[in-house]
């Protein structure tokens, strides 16, 4: 689906065109082969580039083609089933700023919903809205990931951690990697921005390059941080878990130990040779009494050497 935005300085509210015109905001949503083809002729793009920003491991990066700046990016999208984040194409054309995105989401929607200003006229300040924004849908979603990782520490601490929420652990620590692995290179490509090189910048358009580019070396330090301490949890998760097998297996070696010895007993007694008091009439309970007090005996012995 393609659709065209125009606002400018003194009307900033996003109009809907039928057609694009000069200024305009092209917001490309999930696009067919024969939409990409209209694009490639119409703005002069190039094929394969387009056709990149719909794989859904394409890594962040510039490319400049016949003086169209091609940007991709990756925004957080926590919805996916198989990835958590979601490869989008920013394209900076002499007219047009044009956006090529797999699926809906609430990235562009904020702007194109008129949550935020937006003067399409202003291609780079636009471009630099959408490249904040999605800095913002990494910051939210590691705020609901902290949350969540309080709650686990919590119920580890209490012994109440079930193997589903460890693999959620797990879950949390796959989803976090690939948040890192997608900041990364857009902090190089935020520094190759603020050079200048593919841009042309203002003051104001560099100092908030410098924001979004602070902003995502925190984000960067928080992704570390969160991975620490999801990493310790685990390892934590793995000690109690060994230490109690290994508690499990000491209990079931001792009564294994402490059943031998009526088995040992019982069966001394039972042979048919001649026995101490095999005619006494209180020989069963001279037997049981030996019994009790060797398991007795030996159950303080294990418990003196901390066996138990």
């Amino acid at each position: 689906m393609i659709t065209a935005y125009y606002s400018k300085a003194r009307e900033r509210a996003l109009q809907l065109l039928d057609a694009p015109k000069t200024g305009s905001w092209i917001v490309v949503t999930n696009p067919s082969v024969e939409e990409l083809d209209q694009l490639t002729e119409m703005y002069g793009l190039d094929r394969d580039n387009l056709t990149d920003a719909l794989d859904p491991y394409e890594a962040p990066r510039v490319e400049v083609e016949d003086k169209r700046v091609y940007i991709y990016t990756r925004y957080c999208y926590p919805e996916s089933p198989d990835i958590a984040t979601e490869p989008l194409l920013i394209v900076s054309t002499d007219e047009h700023l044009i956006t090529i995105q797999r699926s809906d989401n609430d990235i562009l929607n904020r702007l194109t919903n008129d949550t935020i200003d937006v003067v399409t006229t202003q291609k780079t300040k636009t471009l630099l809205q959408i490249l904040g924004e999605i800095n913002v849908s990494y910051e939210r979603q590691l705020n609901k990931v902290s949350r969540r990782i309080l709650q686990l520490r919590g119920r580890m601490r209490s012994g109440d951690l079930t193997k589903r929420e460890f693999i959620g652990i797990i879950e949390l620590e796959e989803d976090l990697n690939e948040f890192l692995s997608a900041l990364q290179p857009q902090a190089l490509l935020f520094n190759s921005l603020l050079i200048g090189k593919y841009l042309k910048l203002y003051e104001q358009d560099r100092d908030i390059i410098e924001d979004i580019e602070r902003s995502t070396g925190e984000l960067i330090e928080q992704l570390r941080g969160r991975l620490r301490t999801l990493g310790n949890m685990r390892a934590a998760y793995d000690a109690i878990a060994t230490t109690n097998l290994n508690a499990t297996f000491k209990r079931l070696t001792s009564i294994a130990i402490f059943l031998t010895i009526p088995t040992i007993i019982g069966g001394l007694f039972g042979m048919n040779v001649t026995i101490p008091f095999e005619n006494s009439p209180y020989g069963f309970v001279f037997v049981l009494s030996l019994i009790g007090l060797i398991t007795a005996g030996t159950i303080w012995f294990f418990d003196r050497k901390k066996w138990l």
